[in-house]
């Protein structure tokens, strides 16, 4: 009778037969990292059918509202994991976002080059004309249009940041307009999995809108336009099933959710600008 061939398990250190470790899960043909290795884990994940990412995918744009009562109910495994997601979803829309040059693009007509050469000339006007008097009130109003357009800016080059840093006032926001009831009905945590989802919708139309911008910059602007309705109708896509509401009122209080989140954006960038401005001034 032959003996049995046991793997010692590179983990945990555990002795088995078989292709799994039973006591960490861990798989006992281990391979070194190699190019091949990284690109073929990267496929596996893609590809799988059990918590891959095309599975997730799927399910997110067939049935979102099912996928989040499953989530919070435990049944995980066939997803792939919420912020992973995100983090693997940004990544393309950055790499896409570069490419394309739609990161080139800002709000007053220039190239960034030629604004940053507008920006030297009026220091260098400035500096000759020493002996004016400049109205701190026109100096402080111009203070603060240039450090608006420097957040409108940053908020466009900086996309995949403010969703991370904002998903807080997202949560907040949501447990504001989806009422009282749900809010004891789900904590924090379970708000946030239908919340980080629906970003992902948002960032892949995102991936689509840039790719647009290299071929037409006219589509680009349409497409852009669009950005707000494509936000609401992922927020209420994901949202609707877990809430329990009928259509028209998870709509109505997912527009309610965006408004929400835009006004405590709005507030604290205004803040913010007020405060530089002033800095600037004195």
């Amino acid at each position: 009778m032959e003996d049995k061939k046991m793997t010692k398990c590179l983990n945990c250190g555990k002795e088995f037969e078989g292709k799994f470790c039973p006591e960490c899960g861990q798989r006992a043909d281990t391979s070194r990292f190699t190019i091949k290795f990284i690109f073929q884990n990267l496929l596996l994940a893609i590809l799988s059918n059990d918590g891959g990412v095309w599975i997730t995918l799927k399910s997110l744009f067939t049935r979102p509202g099912q996928m989040m009562v499953d989530i919070i109910n435990g049944k995980r495994k066939s997803y792939f994991s919420p912020f992973p997601m995100l983090f693997l979803t940004l990544s393309l829309y950055v790499v896409i976002f570069t490419f394309t040059g739609s990161n080139k693009k800002n709000f007053d007509g220039l190239s960034d080059d030629a604004e940053v050469e507008m920006i030297q000339e009026q220091k260098v006007e400035s500096n000759s004309y020493t002996d004016i008097e400049y109205d701190l009130d026109d100096e402080t109003s111009e203070n603060i249009e240039k450090t608006l357009k420097w957040c409108l800016r940053f908020y466009d080059n900086h996309y995949t940041i403010i969703f991370i840093l904002t998903i807080p006032f997202y949560i907040f926001s949501a447990r504001v307009c989806f009422g009282r009831k749900n809010r004891k009905k789900y904590n924090r945590g379970e708000y946030c999995i239908p919340i980080v989802y629906s970003l992902i919708m948002v960032v892949l139309y995102q991936c689509l809108t840039s790719v647009a911008f290299y071929f037409s910059k006219s589509l680009y602007d349409t497409m852009d336009d669009l950005n707000i309705v494509v936000s609401i109708i992922a927020f209420a896509a994901c949202f609707n099933k877990m809430m329990e509401f009928s259509v028209g009122k998870t709509v109505w209080r997912s527009i309610l959710m965006n408004v929400f989140y835009i006004m405590i954006l709005v507030v604290l960038t205004i803040i913010a600008i007020f405060l530089y401005a002033i800095i600037i001034a004195s």
